[in-house]
């Protein structure tokens, strides 16, 4: 008897799960993404996965864990992307998202009170320089401001002057069509949705929708939806570069980048800005992307910002958003093939449960981490087997 891919799901959760107290102490810092917020939440989902509610008393140890590493004076930098903008967005957004899901009864006005004034600061200063990236950059503060909306007001006047910092940045080609260069990427101009263009069309859609600077928003993502689109190529697998002066080859199909992560990005633009030409290429190349299988070989995970759980969380958040039945068939698949993307490391006892992040010479906190590793891989796997479990919504790179 065939057994069902659930039933597969579920054994791979257990597996994690029994994985995870020997590999927690590779995460080292306090962010979600990387640290030990994410063990923190993966408890949380773990509790309500499995109704234990002791889960609970295990995702409170984390969390005090967590808490207690909070130091910006102690902020070292280990990657090229690292800021303290990023660890402190990181901060923000998993406590509002906690408490939107009732995963924690917090104050996070009273909490996080001087965290805005210091994201403020540190926004203004990336704006000088003209980095409005999502992890090094501005838009770290953006994401963290716009989570911050949930529980408060006053943050509203941070987004209008970020807004406003977007068209500031920008460059203009000839066409008079904005794009964006990223000194911390080498100072490339990137379309994708973690770096690049679309990441600033999926964020500058989500302050109109919330009624913040909306004139000024449509005024950027109308030419920089057209930068994007100009770059398409006649390439079914490879739609649009990475970064331009990229040669024409198939790309990767993950929530971090390629072909789905600027389909996003056009698709939230075109929420916005409507015009009918622009909805129907967002739509095509969804459409395409939604087409797409794992004998592509794109995908190059299970991970949540390389592989197959984000293609899956994106295609999920997209069938909510209305980009029709095709997004939300394409999203069940991809959570299906989350356990077929297992890479499980030599021998029996694999530490990290079977899956490890396909980022070259991965260490083991890549392979442990919510944002490549075993915690977002069973995250992922437990909102499939348990689909009323929350969205991660606010936690991802597709606002």
């Amino acid at each position: 008897m065939e057994i069902s891919a659930c039933t597969v799901a579920e054994e791979h959760i257990e597996r994690i799960a029994a994985a995870l107290p020997g590999a927690a102490r590779h995460l080292t810092n306090y962010t979600y993404e990387e640290g030990v917020l994410g063990l923190c939440l993966f408890y949380c989902y773990y509790a309500r996965y499995t109704g234990d509610d002791r889960h609970y008393l295990t995702a409170e140890r984390y969390l005090d864990q967590a808490l207690a590493l909070v130091d910006p004076k102690h902020f070292r930098k280990a990657y090229k992307t690292d800021s303290l903008d990023c660890q402190l967005s990181n901060l923000g957004r998993f406590l509002e998202f906690a408490r939107r899901n009732e995963f924690l009864d917090m104050d996070t006005n009273a909490y996080l009170a001087g965290t805005d004034e210091v994201l403020y600061g540190l926004m203004l200063g990336k704006l000088r320089a003209g980095d409005v990236d999502m992890s090094s950059g501005a838009l770290a503060a953006g994401h963290y401001f716009l989570a911050r909306l949930q529980s408060t007001a006053a943050v509203v006047p941070c987004l209008e002057r970020l807004a406003a910092g977007m068209a500031e940045t920008a460059g203009t080609d000839a066409d008079g069509d904005l794009f964006w260069r990223f000194p911390i990427m080498d100072n490339h101009v990137y379309l994708g949705v973690s770096h690049g263009s679309a990441m600033v069309l999926a964020f500058l859609a989500a302050l109109a929708e919330r009624d913040i600077a909306p004139g000024q928003c449509r005024g950027i993502i109308r030419p920089a939806a057209a930068f994007v689109l100009k770059h398409q190529r006649d390439q079914p697998k490879g739609l649009f570069p990475i970064r331009l002066g990229d040669k024409p080859e198939p790309t990767q199909f993950s929530q971090c980048y390629g072909d789905l992560g600027v389909g996003y990005g056009l698709f939230r633009a075109a929420g916005v800005w409507p015009d009918p030409a622009l909805a129907q290429r967002a739509a095509a190349v969804l459409d395409a992307c939604a087409g797409r299988t794992r004998a592509d070989r794109l995908t190059a995970d299970a991970g949540l910002y390389y592989g197959a759980a984000g293609v899956a969380a994106t295609f999920d958040k997209l069938y909510r958003l209305g980009a029709g039945p095709a997004c939300h068939a394409a999203a069940d698949y991809w959570y299906g093939q989350i356990t077929a993307c297992a890479r499980p490391a030599p021998g029996d006892d694999d530490p990290f449960g079977g899956y490890r992040s396909a980022l070259p010479q991965a260490s083991p906190m890549w392979h442990t981490s919510f944002g490549w590793g075993m915690i977002g891989t069973g995250i992922s796997l437990m909102k499939y087997v348990r689909p009323s479990l929350p969205p991660l919504d606010g936690l991802l790179l597709t606002v």
